[in-house]
């Protein structure tokens, strides 16, 4: 089990040396478990527990990434997501969420959310995603 996540590592390890990224969560289990997860695989982290915060820190940082929950206690994770977008345009989003319907997530890949992920989820799914979005794969299909 661990070769596996050995492999992912060293496959994608120049994707994240020197990645900053933003963690917009205001559960505190889930936001502190993202960054255990998220600082081992090299990643910079920086926490916002409320979505006013996590636009705050996005001005005064330099991050490919902001992670953001879809419910937040003073804003929603769109509403997070679309301002992200309209003041850092090379800033890729990911949105995680306990309550995400397919309207839900059609709305968020609409608002050009990088990737969606509902929560429960594996320390390798966010990996995976995290991955997928910041260094995408050429398609080499002809």
């Amino acid at each position: 089990m661990s070769g596996g996540r050995l492999h992912t590592l060293r496959a994608s390890k120049h994707v994240m040396e020197k990645t900053e990224i933003l963690v917009i969560d205001d559960e505190r289990s889930v936001a502190d478990a993202l960054q255990v997860i998220l600082e081992s695989e090299g990643f910079g982290v920086t926490l916002a527990a409320t979505g006013r915060e996590g636009v705050e820190r996005a001005r005064q940082g330099k991050f490919r990434l902001a992670i953001t929950d879809l419910r937040l206690p003073d804003m929603s994770g769109l509403e997070v997501l679309q301002t992200l977008q309209a003041e850092h345009s090379g800033l890729c989003v990911i949105l995680i969420t306990s309550y995400g319907t397919p309207e839900i997530l059609a709305e968020a890949r609409g608002c050009g959310a990088a990737g969606t992920l509902d929560k429960p989820f594996s320390p390798s799914e966010i990996v995976r995603l995290i991955t997928s979005v910041l260094d995408p794969a050429p398609n080499v299909r002809s």
